[in-house]
């Protein structure tokens, strides 16, 4: 179990149904035209969340000092796998995913995509390193990351079989997906500012230049309030403009969107203590798991 926890088994199993919704459900459900057999889109899938996992192993063997103040509970460096075993795990995850990436370039005929693995691996230890430390560029891209996993589908299965025929369905698909994607980027954009104030103690102690320890938790509040009441508002706009015909779509998009923003304005001014910002991060993360596991079933929401 401590290797499950270190690699954030719930996150990895999050990010490989992500995927396979938008293949099994979504693509399906818009007589996409794809590239990938079922096998490849599978092992597509095991590249990302080898890649992912690897992120994870990286953070918290750097987070350790962190980690003992903001997360003591969830320790598992030093307390259950030793730092050399970690950065093996790191190393042969990182080997596997750019590897399997290597080999999915080359089915589609598309090898220079390999490159799209390669530089995520990079970049999620060059922010484990570096940007993670650093206001605002952290937080933006990590965010920017997980907007990605929803568009490789779109990348490696998708624009491959572009023709002629199908131009205007598949561009259809993308733009759909590009909302998605946005919406992934600024919901996880919001909860990683929340994180920071959660975190507050331990990235002192690390000397990180977190938004919270650069202008404080309560003008970082402030910051949430506003980025939070711009969210509400263009979902509003949406829903009105584009969605308000779809009653489904309508209600799902209230329950798990709207209602959870309203709850975050409504205290997030007032919060202060861990608990109030780790309830926050939940309620961000259960709107960017149930946006996303709309996926799955666009029939029933967009009928």
């Amino acid at each position: 179990m401590p290797y499950l926890k270190l690699i954030r088994c719930g996150n990895l199993l999050f990010i490989a149904l992500c995927l396979l919704l938008i293949r099994f459900g979504f693509f399906q459900q818009f007589d996409a035209s794809t590239t990938l057999s079922n096998l490849d889109f599978i092992l597509l899938t095991i590249a990302v969340v080898c890649i992912a996992a690897s992120g994870y192993v990286i953070n918290n063997i750097l987070d350790y000092e962190a980690d003992r103040i903001n997360a003591p509970k969830r320790l598992v460096i030093h307390e259950k796998i030793s730092e050399k075993s970690a950065y093996n795990l790191f190393f042969t995850l990182n080997v596997i995913g750019v590897g399997v990436g290597f080999y999915i370039a080359n089915v589609i005929e598309k090898p220079s995509f390999s490159a799209i693995f390669i530089f995520t691996s990079a970049l999620l230890y060059f922010y484990a390193t570096y940007l993670k430390h650093i206001a605002i560029a952290g937080n933006l891209v990590i965010s920017l990351l997980v907007g990605i996993v929803v568009l490789l589908p779109v990348i490696f299965d998708l624009y491959p079989a572009i023709n002629t025929n199908n131009i205007v369905n598949q561009r259809f698909i993308f733009n759909i997906l590009a909302y998605y994607s946005f919406y992934a980027i600024l919901i996880n954009f919001l909860r990683e500012i929340i994180k920071d104030q959660q975190d507050i103690n331990g990235d002192y102690k690390v000397q990180s230049n977190t938004l919270p320890l650069l202008i404080g938790q309560k003008r970082t509040n402030a910051v949430v309030f506003v980025f939070c009441f711009i969210l509400f508002v263009s979902s509003i706009i949406f829903l009105s403009e584009d969605l308000y015909k779809n009653t489904k779509a309508v209600v799902y998009a209230l329950v798990f969107i709207i209602a959870p923003l309203l709850a975050i304005l409504a205290g997030v001014l007032k919060a202060k203590t861990k608990k109030d910002y780790a309830k926050f991060s939940l309620i961000l993360k259960c709107m960017l798991f149930f946006g996303l596991l709309s996926l799955g079933f666009p029939e029933y929401l967009i009928s």
